[in-house]
């Protein structure tokens, strides 16, 4: 577990002192005007997809977009992991070698055609035969239950093979986010979690689906395919981006593999690197990494909210065509801080979206429910880790000013909420009503919203946020790049 955060800044060097703020960089961003459609009366999926068809029509010029199945083709690739199958083909191989030599040595016979084993290695020769008076082609009962066995010892050989491979295929993804820190890092331990199971599903599809012919069965533990994709997905913490099915498969709002994490590191990439002064897919990319965890919560305000806040971050560095080369490097950096781990928190607690809120044994859909089988006190277990650590943070959010006592006190009865399991009435977000003319020089500070805070400390040297970007950057902490 991380280690507090720190509030404390240091004093400005005179190099530091030169530097220009933020917002006085590139255009004003008071200049930038975003094109939105109507938010009154819409869903939040009605308003992203107004929201795309809005920026089709200002970029229909810029060139012809690729078909939409080339789309969905290259999301369905980036979505499979071929090392997972290869290490999973391997351990197959591997594993049927080892548990049928052996099989076959402790027989005398060979499972295929019957006949005896003639040669064996020295230290393989006192289990030689064990098997006394057995005769493959023979029909008796003792003989025939004698095969049956046989055959299984070399299934169960290839079932353990398949899950071996697996696991080594993920261990690096595991070894990385084994310290989870903020809500993207555990909602990627529960899915890890989840898939353990879904290791074990697809071995046995693999073995004993196919040996007996129930493969033709799209169920989990017969069905090969299905099983992979549980287990690929659980592992990768992405979604199914089969339409119509991906929303039952995988709790998935949109079409896209994208989850929290990975939609956040992508995100600050995207925005970054699109040249548009309107992004066609931020309020898309919102949707699908906000919607399934957050589900009936989610309104159109919400997204209109967190495409208003990467348009704020971003509008300090773009120029028309784009954001300079020169300053892409920062802009993301800031972009980071601000889209991921506590940033992206405080974002959504501004938002009036209470992350302590968020079920983890209810994320991932079908195969989430499949996954959580056998693992619900693991489950349950990250979640109070994280209800901890969120209730830690609170008041060191609050002292660097980016959060109110307010809202930190929705946040912490939210948790409260959350562990009584639905017995108390769930807190409402309420913000404070907004002060009297007479009030409004006295609470300016008090009235900036907090997006303009993380901007603002995301530029200081020594800032906590800056200490807590390089701490998750070591080696020994989860890294903010996804694989």
């Amino acid at each position: 577990m991380e280690n507090s955060l720190q509030t404390t800044t240091t004093a400005k060097t005179p190099a530091a002192a030169s530097e220009q703020p933020i917002a006085s960089q590139a255009v004003s961003k008071a200049t930038i005007q975003h094109e939105s459609p109507d938010i009154e009366g819409k869903t939040a999926a009605e308003y992203v997809y107004d929201a795309l068809s809005l920026h089709k029509k200002q970029y229909k010029d810029h060139g012809t977009a690729p078909p939409e199945i080339l789309k969905w083709v290259g999301e369905a690739s980036l979505s499979n992991e071929p090392r997972n199958r290869l290490y999973s083909a391997a351990g197959l191989s591997l594993g049927l070698a080892i548990a049928g030599t052996t099989a076959n040595i402790v027989t005398g016979h060979k499972l295929i055609d019957g006949s005896k084993v003639e040669s064996v290695p020295q230290f393989l020769k006192p289990i030689h035969a064990l098997v006394k008076d057995y005769d493959p082609r023979d029909i008796t009962p003792r003989n025939k239950r004698i095969r049956y066995i046989h055959a299984a010892v070399y299934s169960l050989g290839g079932l353990i093979g398949i899950k071996t491979g697996s696991d080594i295929a993920y261990k690096n993804a595991i070894e990385k986010n084994k310290n989870p820190q903020y809500l993207e890092d555990y909602l990627r331990s529960v899915s890890h979690t989840q898939g353990k199971t879904w290791s074990w599903l697809s071995a046995s599809s693999g073995i004993f689906g196919s040996a007996s012919g129930l493969w033709a069965i799209p169920a989990p533990g017969l069905n090969y395919a299905t099983g992979m994709v549980g287990r690929i997905t659980s592992m990768q913490d992405r979604n199914t981006t089969i339409a119509g099915l991906n929303k039952v498969m995988s709790g998935a709002s949109t079409d896209s593999y994208l989850r929290l994490k990975e939609g956040a590191y992508y995100l600050t990439h995207y925005a970054v690197g699109n040249p548009a002064k309107d992004p066609q897919n931020i309020e898309y990319i919102a949707y699908s990494i906000l919607g399934p965890i957050f589900k009936d919560k989610l309104t159109a305000k919400h997204i209109k909210q967190f495409t208003d806040a990467v348009h704020e971050v971003r509008d300090h560095y773009w120029q028309p065509g784009g954001i300079p080369k020169e300053k892409q490097a920062e802009a993301t950096d800031t972009m980071k801080q601000v889209f991921t781990g506590a940033g992206l928190e405080v974002l959504l607690i501004d938002m009036g979206l209470n992350p302590a809120t968020v079920s983890f044994e209810k994320t991932g859909g079908m195969i989430g429910k499949i996954g959580n089988i056998g693992r619900m006190d693991k489950i349950h277990k990250r979640q109070e880790q994280y209800w901890s650590a969120l209730e830690s943070r609170l008041p060191k959010y609050v002292a660097a000013g980016i959060m109110t006592q307010e809202r930190a006190d929705w946040v912490k009865d939210g948790i409260d909420y959350m562990r009584a399991k639905g017995e108390r009435p769930a807190p409402r977000y309420e913000p404070s009503a907004k002060p009297s003319q007479g009030e409004e020089t006295a609470t300016e500070a008090r009235q900036q919203s907090s997006i303009d805070k993380l901007i603002e400390s995301s530029a200081k040297k020594g800032d906590w946020r800056a200490k807590v970007l390089q701490r998750r950057q070591e080696s020994t902490s989860p890294s903010l790049t996804v694989e």
